[in-house]
């Protein structure tokens, strides 16, 4: 465990030090991070729309958010559907096992367990989650979920994904000015925080609901 983060966490660090508006292809390069991450989930996705936002920000660059969100989204859904079908099919047993291991995790746990019988918002918002969207998309593969409803309603989580993670930097850095590097700094810990509040409400909905079913079926 500690080697993967110490891993993940090189990994992290070179991938903000990455100067994408002097790379000659950067939409292609984001499009593949994103689509690897969804995949294999080692590569920090998020951290290079936050890196690229908040450069696009900054006076002579030639860098487009707009470009960003759609090289961001195209790889999400193209990487998500990679997943559900190599799931579904070649390595349905190996990937079985990768997901037990992923609800090891006691936050991806509790969180498929939340959604479990609300698939739409499971895939939309499961993509903002980190390990999240990587169990979503192998069990939906795993169990023969519907592809065209999977591919619906993960097309309206990968837009969402990356148009948050895309603007959100962008007013930071905005906000705070000319220091691209405390702004992406500042663009991670916010979305962090945000998502960390929305897991909240959706944990403390999801008691309220269980009692409320618990009191019922008591009467």
């Amino acid at each position: 465990m500690v080697g993967v983060a110490w891993l993940v966490s090189v990994i992290s660090s070179a991938v903000t030090d990455i100067d994408i508006s002097r790379i000659s292809h950067p939409y292609a390069i984001v499009f593949i991070f994103v689509t690897f991450d969804a995949v294999v989930p080692i590569l920090p996705s998020e951290s290079l729309l936050n890196t690229g936002s908040v450069l696009a920000t900054q006076e002579g660059s030639n860098i487009e958010i707009w470009r960003l969100i759609v090289a961001g989204s195209a790889g999400a859904i193209i990487g998500d559907s990679i997943l559900y079908w190599i799931s579904r099919t070649a390595l349905r047993g190996f990937m079985s096992n990768r997901v037990a291991q992923a609800e090891q995790n006691e936050k991806v746990a509790d969180t498929l367990a939340m959604l479990q019988d609300q698939a739409p918002m499971l895939i939309v918002f499961g993509r903002f989650v980190p390990g999240v969207r990587f169990a979503v998309g192998a069990t939906m593969g795993i169990t023969r979920f519907s592809y065209q409803r999977f591919l619906f309603w993960d097309i309206v989580g990968g837009i969402a994904w990356a148009s948050f993670a895309c603007i959100s930097s962008a007013l930071v850095s905005t906000a705070i000015g000319d220091q691209p590097l405390l702004s992406i700094v500042v663009s991670i810990v916010i979305t962090t925080a945000i998502l960390a509040f929305l897991y909240q409400r959706v944990s403390l909905r999801n008691v309220e609901e269980r009692n409320q079913d618990s009191r019922t079926g008591t009467r």
